[in-house]
C-alpha cells in the first residue's frame, strides 16, 4: 500500500497528505509520551503484577475498531490488515518478534520512543528491521498470499462497541474529575490516553494514506527490492519528528555504544524476520490484526508476549545468581 492519499480528488490529495503527515507526527508524539511498548507492557505484568499498559493497548484496539467502522459507514476509504493462514510459521514469527524485542529492549513502538528520548543507539533498529525483512525476501520470496478478511461476527461487533463505549465513558469521567479538582488538562495525557491516541492516528492514516506503519513500509521495500517511496520517507520523518517533539523536555542524550547499537541492529533484524514470517510487525498486528479478531495476529502477539516474558524472567534469575555469586566471593575476601 503506497503512502499516497487514496480515494480523494486530485486537487485534494496534497491537503490529505499534509493531514496524514500530522497524523504520523501525532502518532510519534503519543508513542513517546505514553512510553508505548510491548516490552514495557509485558515487563509491567512480570515485575509489578499490573496490567495497565496491556489494557491501554487493548483499549487502543477498541478505538481502532469503532473509528474504522465509523469511517466505513461514512463512506471513507478504510482497509484493515489482510488475514493470513494460521500455521507453525506464524508462531515462529511471533517467537522471533519477541526475542528480537527482548534483545532490543523495546518493540517497534518502543524504539521510536527511545529515539525521541535521544537514545541514538535505536537509530540502528529500523535498518536492522529492514535487513531482517530483506533476508526473508532473499530466501523465502514474497511470503504468503493474503486471504480476504472475514467481517466481524454480529455478537463480537456489539461486544466490542459496548466496550468502546465504556472506554469513552471512563475518559469523560476522568476529564470531568480533573476539571472539578482544578487540575490542568494536560494531566489527562497519561500512557492510557497516549496509547488510544496512537489508534486514532492510525485510523486517520488508514483513511488518508492506506494503513501505514513504518514497519509495513520497510517490509514492502525489502520484498519489492526497491527503496521506500517518497511518501513513506516523509511519513517516517514526521513520525520521528513527533517523537522528538514529545521528548524534548525529558530527553537525556544517550551516547552511541557499539555493544548497545549492535544489540539494536540484531534485535531489529530478528523482529524484521519474525514479522515477515507472520507476516506483520507488532505495530501492524496490534493496530489492525487484533482489533479485527484475526487469528494469525492473536497467535503471533501471544507468542511474542510469552517470549518477552520468558526473556525477562530468565534475565531476572540470571541477575540474582550473578549477585549471589558476587556477594559470596566478596564474603570470602
Amino acid at each position: 500500500m503506497a503512502a499516497i492519499p487514496m480515494g480523494f480528488p486530485a486537487d485534494h490529495q496534497l491537503v490529505a497528505f499534509l493531514v496524514a503527515m500530522l497524523a504520523a507526527a501525532l502518532m510519534g508524539f503519543a508513542i513517546q509520551q505514553g512510553g508505548t511498548c510491548m516490552v514495557g507492557a509485558v515487563s509491567q505484568i512480570v515485575t509489578e503484577c499490573r496490567t495497565g499498559r496491556a489494557m491501554a493497548l487493548a483499549e487502543c484496539c477498541l478505538w481502532v475498531v469503532a473509528l474504522g467502522m465509523a469511517g466505513l459507514v461514512a463512506g471513507l476509504h478504510f482497509q484493515a490488515s489482510p488475514a493470513f493462514p494460521v500455521d507453525f510459521m506464524v508462531a515462529t514469527g511471533g517467537l522471533l518478534l519477541g526475542f528480537g524485542a527482548w534483545l532490543n529492549d523495546a518493540c517497534v513502538f518502543g524504539s521510536i520512543a527511545r529515539i525521541g528520548n535521544r537514545d541514538f543507539n535505536y537509530l540502528f533498529t529500523p535498518p536492522g528491521y529492514f535487513l531482517g525483512s530483506l533476508t526473508h525476501a532473499r530466501f523465502a520470496g514474497d511470503g504468503l498470499p493474503s486471504m480476504p478478511m472475514s467481517p466481524l461476527p454480529g455478537k463480537a461487533t456489539v461486544l466490542l462497541l459496548l466496550l468502546f463505549a465504556g472506554s469513552v465513558i471512563v475518559s469523560l469521567r476522568q476529564l470531568r474529575a480533573l476539571q472539578r479538582s482544578g487540575l490542568k488538562r494536560r494531566q489527562l495525557w497519561d500512557y492510557r490516553h497516549a496509547t488510544i491516541t496512537i489508534g486514532i492516528a492510525f485510523v486517520a492514516l488508514a483513511v488518508l494514506a492506506g494503513p501505514w506503519t513504518y514497519t509495513e513500509a520497510l517490509w514492502r521495500a525489502a520484498h519489492r527490492r526497491s527503496m521506500p517511496s517518497l511518501g513513506d520517507i516523509v511519513l517516517f520523518a514526521a513520525l520521528l519528528a513527533g517523537a522528538v517533539i514529545g521528548g524534548r523536555k525529558i530527553a537525556r542524550t544517550v551516547k552511541l555504544s557499539a555493544r548497545r547499537a549492535l544489540f539494536c541492529l540484531i534485535g531489529g533484524a530478528l523482529m524484521g524476520l519474525g514479522a515477515a514470517l507472520v507476516p506483520g510487525g507488532n505495530d501492524n498486528l496490534i493496530l489492525a490484526g487484533l482489533p479485527w479478531l484475526q487469528p494469525h495476529a492473536w497467535l503471533a502477539i501471544g507468542a511474542m508476549a510469552l517470549t518477552i516474558a520468558a526473556g525477562l524472567l530468565v534475565g531476572r534469575v540470571w541477575r540474582k545468581l550473578f549477585q549471589a555469586g558476587f556477594e559470596s566471593r566478596a564474603s570470602r575476601v
